[in-house]
């Protein structure tokens, strides 16, 4: 039998979790679900249709994203987005996204420079009048997700998708992103891909920096201002 048969795998398929994982999380991150909202088993697993066992494996999922804690006496609950957490988060990210962009200017080819130029042309083919913050915010998960398939490393990118859902989360409260996203989103995204693309890592590496330590600096503001109204 040829070797290379054994790097096959079946795509996994689907289960009742899957897709209960996927309405409470989008749930979630859109806000109808609120922060410090407590997640009881019983009264999802009736707006849903389905039993609690499937409930109770999404619930210890999303606990695994970062989007769901378990508080003793409360069970679990929503996560709260507080400051400590942006640092925690935005420090590990950093760290993270330093690595997958180093990887990424060193072994990506084209069809992975293709990956992430698609979530660009997305952009810029959707009419501004279609696009708002939530829209954007995802197209801003697309475009560092695929930087990290760049990267050729499954163990990185395991690594990142622990993150992602609290990115996302982040970026979706009110103001997270700059006034002028229209403009400013494309232009900062593409001044990174065209970095990595150069193989030039110092230069990609200082482009990340910049563009993380903008998007802390604005989260953070946005949580203080909260705090003081």
């Amino acid at each position: 039998m040829n070797q290379d048969v054994f790097d096959l795998a079946p795509r996994p398929r689907r289960v009742l979790t899957d897709d209960v994982v996927d309405a409470l999380r989008a749930s979630i991150l859109a806000g109808k679900i609120p922060p410090g909202s407590r997640l009881i088993e019983e009264d999802l697993a009736e707006m849903l249709k389905v039993s609690r066992g499937p409930v109770r494996q999404a619930i210890f999922r999303l606990q695994q994203e970062g989007l769901v804690v378990h508080e003793p006496h409360r069970g679990a609950t929503v996560c709260e987005v507080s400051e400590d957490d942006v640092a925690d988060i935005y420090s590990l990210r950093l760290a993270l996204e330093r690595l997958a962009v180093e990887h990424a200017a060193r072994k990506a080819g084209p069809e992975e420079y293709a990956g992430v130029e698609a979530v660009l042309t997305r952009f810029v083919v959707t009419p501004h009048t279609d696009i708002d913050r939530r829209r954007v915010a995802e197209l801003d998960i697309d475009f560092h997700d695929a930087i990290f398939r760049a990267a050729r490393s499954r163990r990185l990118y395991r690594a990142w998708e622990t993150l992602r859902s609290q990115l996302m989360m982040f970026l979706m409260l009110r103001d997270a992103l700059p006034d002028d996203y229209l403009e400013s989103w494309h232009r900062d995204h593409l001044r990174l891909l065209d970095a990595i693309r150069s193989r030039d890592v110092k230069a990609a590496d200082a482009v990340l920096l910049e563009h993380v330590d903008s998007a802390r600096k604005r989260l953070l503001a946005i949580l203080r201002a909260n705090r003081t109204t």
